[in-house]
């Protein structure tokens, strides 16, 4: 498959047949897709766009895992790879719980369950832990583990100790067991300069399986929060329901004179059983005993629907992050494994009482609406007999009668919870679902945790900071959002305390022929190789915006051996043997595997492409190393090109290629983006020369795909392609 990303923010995979599987609309006006780069299995697909937003993608179903935003500024590199060791039988040694069953979440709009995304299925199987290293405008670059976890925060500029500070990450390379990064960002001066440098993380290493465990603790967790804040907002929804088919028809009565109120009215008629002319022509012509019976009906349902949400979902979603916040401060306590990354004792302990504060405020709630429930049968009973006798309609036996205590229900509910400020509210239990304090607030004598705290009075020997601490002035969407900072600061320190181990120690200058603002249409691209006898990094890039006359390669050796020795050379295809005579200009250039370094070229007149494969045995045997740790690398000398296969194309002119060594792909684009041929790489001896490529000969849908309106056509730049791994 085929991931295309264009600068108005549209984003769609295709099949290699080029049939489209989905596409993922705009973000916002101006929002360009800056990065794009599958997860190691191809599973997952992570979009970063301009607005710094990053967005992972269910490639089968197109749908949006998660979404987060590290830090506001625009990404512009992107890296997702896997640790070359298993660690599921390590991590047991964390002592980890069986993860349990998460709630499936709420569709907020139909009041229904939904079953969890397939996105989510997939994100919880990852047998390695994979890391997503984010490079940003500013130079900073975020670790997340399994996409999902910020683990790790690197600020180049502090690191690099220099005057200057560094602009946009350009490249991520990570090794294998992410103890060191490549990386290439430019340099803040105006200047047509980059700066590459590796960036060593011990720690990543040392606590590999310390990171798998918080990470995993981290998915289920935010996978919870995400549960609670769609069933809260389906409990909005649900209340408000209650309130329109209430408003429907009682709003009626105020707008007839403003300075009256129905519930003063109603009050006086239960008090003295005598209604005004006005209050019983709203009764018996505009309400109706049949009217009544429906909005009866339609206020029960929403509350009923309130009190499934608040059991099914709400609660057990909150038992279930309780537990997570347990296992996690069992974490923070072996201080030993985990102090070193930054996860401290006393915070988690705050959040597992936010979480406790929560579930004590949820019990408050659904005690509110069990009152609230009989509250209402009470009045629409009252009032359904009301509106009976005032039409002198037969009232049936088993409403005939009234006991004292229906009477203080009615008078509790229409004083208290039936309006506020001239208008129709149930603010009983509104005010639970809105960010502010409680404006009438549960007497102790009924509230959960204080009748238990009051039946148990061993509680009351424990000091506080080992009790759940729930304030009785603030709702429900008070203590949610304090249980979301509580969780959030469980975390914050995780990734500085990383990134302050890490160590700078190599770093060099390069100058290209480019002015400062076209570093961004330079072309790069990297490859992690990770054999037994053979662990280095690679990174080539062109000395030039494409088309170029030649390209850097620079090695980075991983192994304990060779560590942090460097190489590097500059190619230049006007040496190259095999070829056909001629000027020839780079257009695009991608790693195919460990093996082959693929190359695009132009002539100088634009009339003729050539594909070429370069070997990167015979490219690596002519790299020399560099000396000069701080300082401008020097390029003055270079290196011949030896092809050991090529195809020239004499009516296409390709531009941008995406690569696939598993599955033994190509895809070409052609200048003006109306044709993209795909090649089989590897064809069997047998078959025949003539079924090796698929030319697709018109693709003009593609435009009006990237421009929705049928816009001007895109350049070959406005488009990021990816091809699956």
């Amino acid at each position: 498959m085929a991931v295309l990303g264009g600068k108005d923010g549209e984003v769609f995979l295709r099949r290699l047949s080029w049939s489209k599987v989905w596409k993922l609309p705009k973000t916002g006006d101006g929002v360009k897709v800056t990065a794009i780069v599958w997860r190691p299995d191809s599973v997952v697909l992570a979009v970063g766009y301009s607005s710094g937003d990053m967005t992972l993608v269910d490639v089968e179903s197109g749908d949006i895992v998660h979404t987060f935003n590290p830090c506001g500024e625009p990404i512009t590199a992107l890296s997702w790879e896997n640790s070359i060791a298993s660690l599921n039988e390590e991590a047991e040694n964390l002592l980890l719980p069986e993860l349990l069953p998460q709630p499936s979440k709420v569709n907020s709009s139909k009041l229904d369950t939904g079953s969890m995304l397939e996105g989510d299925k997939d994100l919880k199987n990852e047998e390695l832990l994979s890391l997503l290293w984010i490079g940003l405008k500013n130079g900073l670059v975020y670790g997340y583990a399994f996409g999902l976890f910020p683990c790790c925060l690197l600020k180049l500029s502090k690191l690099s100790g220099m005057n200057e500070t560094i602009g946009a990450v350009r490249s991520i390379c990570p090794n294998g067991d992410h103890s060191q990064l490549c990386i290439l960002a430019d340099l803040r001066a105006g200047r047509s300069e980059v700066l590459l440098m590796t960036v060593d993380t011990p720690l990543i290493t040392y606590c590999l399986k310390e990171l798998y465990g918080l990470g995993v603790l981290y998915r289920q967790i935010t996978g919870l929060m995400d549960c609670l804040i769609s069933a809260q907002k389906a409990l909005q929804e649900a209340w408000e329901d209650a309130l329109v088919d209430l408003e429907s028809k009682m709003v009626r009565y105020d707008n007839n004179d403003g300075q009256s109120s129905l519930s003063v009215d109603l009050m006086e008629l239960l008090m003295f059983g005598h209604a005004g002319i006005k209050l019983e022509k709203f009764l018996v012509t505009d309400l109706t005993d049949k009217g009544l019976k429906r909005i009866g009906q339609a206020v029960e349902l929403s509350y009923s629907n309130m009190q499934k949400l608040l059991v099914k979902h709400i609660v057990c979603a909150n038992y279930q992050l309780s537990h997570y916040l347990t296992q996690l401060c069992g974490l923070a306590k072996q201080e030993d494994r985990f102090s070193c990354l930054g996860l401290q004792v006393n915070l988690c302990l705050s959040a597992c009482r936010a979480a406790g504060s929560f579930t004590a405020k949820t019990a408050e709630l659904q005690q509110v609406i069990d009152g609230s429930i009989k509250y209402l049968k009470t009045f629409f009973r009252w009032l359904y007999v009301t509106i009976l006798r005032l039409s002198d309609e037969p009232i049936p036996p088993e409403l005939a009668t009234s006991t004292q205590q229906d009477v203080r229900f009615i008078a509790n509910f229409l004083a208290k919870d039936f309006e506020t400020d001239g208008q129709v509210r149930l603010d009983r239990i509104g005010q639970y679902l809105r960010n502010e304090s409680l404006t009438s607030i549960t007497s102790s004598k009924t509230r959960p945790w204080d009748m238990l705290a009051e039946a148990c009075q061993t509680i009351t020997n424990f000091p506080d900071s080992d009790l759940f601490q729930p304030r009785a002035e603030r709702s429900l969407v008070q203590e949610f959002t304090h249980l979301e900072q509580q969780v959030k600061a469980s975390f914050e320190a995780i990734p500085s305390a990383v990134g302050q181990t890490a160590s700078l120690p190599f770093m060099t200058n390069l100058t290209l022929d480019c002015q400062s603002d076209g570093l961004d249409k330079i072309k790069i691209t990297s490859r992690s190789i990770n054999q037994p006898k053979d662990r280095c990094n690679l990174i080539g890039l062109t000395n030039s915006a494409t088309p170029s006359s030649g390209f850097y390669l620079f090695e980075f050796a991983s192994e304990k051996e060779r560590k942090n020795l460097t190489r590097a050379a500059f190619f230049s295809f006007r040496r190259c043997d095999h070829l056909p005579p001629g000027e020839y200009k780079l257009s695009d250039m991608q790693f195919y595997n460990n093996e082959v370094m693929s190359v695009l070229l132009l002539t100088e007149e634009n009339t003729t492409s050539i594909f070429l494969q370069l070997s990167l045995a015979l490219l690596r045997e002519q790299l020399a190393p560099i000396m000069s740790r701080r300082g401008p690398f020097n390029s003055s000398f270079q290196t011949e090109l030896f092809a050991s296969s090529f195809r020239v194309f004499n009516d296409f002119q390709a531009t941008a290629l995406g690569l696939s060594s598993s599955r033994k792909v190509a895809a070409i684009f052609s200048a003006a983006k109306r044709k993209v041929r795909i090649f089989d790489m590897e064809v069997e001896e047998e078959e025949d020369v003539e079924d090796e490529d698929q030319d697709i000969e018109d693709v003009s849908d593609l435009s009006q795909e990237i421009s929705k309106d049928g816009g001007n056509q895109k350049d070959v730049s406005d488009v990021d392609m990816a091809v699956s791994p």
